[in-house]
């Protein structure tokens, strides 16, 4: 089998919703590395929030903050931060709507105490506990009166909005991209924030471009909404069985959920069938 970059969403796929990688997802991310594939990590989170358990695993890249921050072989290669009065725009629309609401840069995470309180009571209602909450966060958590001042930031959460997420959008403008979250709880809108055009798929693409490789040589695997492009982006796409029905229709292949060794039996069809959606025809 020729060696592949297989790109890994962390959230759903990986780690399961407790903050877990099961072992038989360990198995196979250790197979996938002895037979010489790369293995990048492409989350949603900025490189903070990543796990340490995954950050000590020697992945052969990061792509974190959904394609706005980028690592090759532990080198940082891209980094995109958002503008500081499109940043200034967010925070007054966030702040006048009282919405629950993060930004997340590759040092920490940065709230006000405002909303910190506000997202504990989130996670709580999810049936978490702060220690719980605290270890999915995994991120320092800075908190400030005003957060304009703040630095570096790549990208935002928001949660329970008390209006859709396309108002949110809508507001926002161009600029942004809003986004649903990869789970849906409490009585408002989840969502993610990124600058538009930073996304999985123009992370994957630099990768693939910084080490010389070819896209045709690309897979992924993931289960949430931004995923999508991620999943259409490379040569052979894999949806966990615990993803969003849209992902699912779209993918070459679908896995059980992140529980059920999912990650385990998607490098298992990996191994056992063509990888070029050429040879699918």
């Amino acid at each position: 089998m020729e060696k592949k970059i297989i790109f890994l969403d962390i959230d759903g796929t990986l780690m399961d919703f407790e903050g877990q990688l099961p072992e038989s997802a360990k198995r196979a991310l250790c197979q996938a590395k002895a037979e010489g594939h790369r293995l990048v990590l492409c989350t949603g989170r900025v490189k903070a929030q990543i796990y340490p358990e995954l950050l000590k695993m020697n992945f052969d890249g990061i792509i974190a903050s959904a394609g706005a921050y980028i690592e090759c072989d532990g080198q940082e290669i891209y980094r995109h931060v958002v503008e500081k009065d499109k940043l200034t725009r967010l925070i007054e629309y966030f702040e006048n709507t009282r919405t629950t609401y993060m930004l997340q840069a590759k040092e920490g995470v940065f709230m006000t105490e405002r909303s910190r309180t506000a997202m504990a009571g989130h996670f709580i209602h999810m049936g978490m506990t702060e220690e719980k909450m605290e270890k999915v966060m995994v991120a320092d958590v800075f908190l400030r009166e005003k957060l304009c001042d703040c630095d570096g930031v790549e990208k935002m959460a928001y949660y329970d909005a008390p209006v859709s997420m396309a108002k949110i959008q809508e507001a926002l403008g161009d600029y942004f991209r809003v986004e649903g979250a990869s789970y849906k709880s409490g009585e408002g809108s989840n969502g993610e924030i990124t600058c538009a055009g930073e996304n999985k798929a123009t992370g994957i693409r630099r990768y693939v471009a910084h080490i010389g490789g070819d896209m045709k040589d690309t897979i992924s695997i993931g289960d949430g909404p931004n995923d999508m492009e991620m999943l259409a982006e490379t040569a052979v796409s894999i949806a966990m069985g615990n993803a969003d029905s849209g992902l699912k229709t779209m993918a070459d292949f679908v896995t059980d959920d992140v529980d059920q060794d999912g990650l385990w039996k998607a490098f298992k069809w990996i191994r056992e069938v063509p990888t070029s959606k050429a040879q699918f025809m």
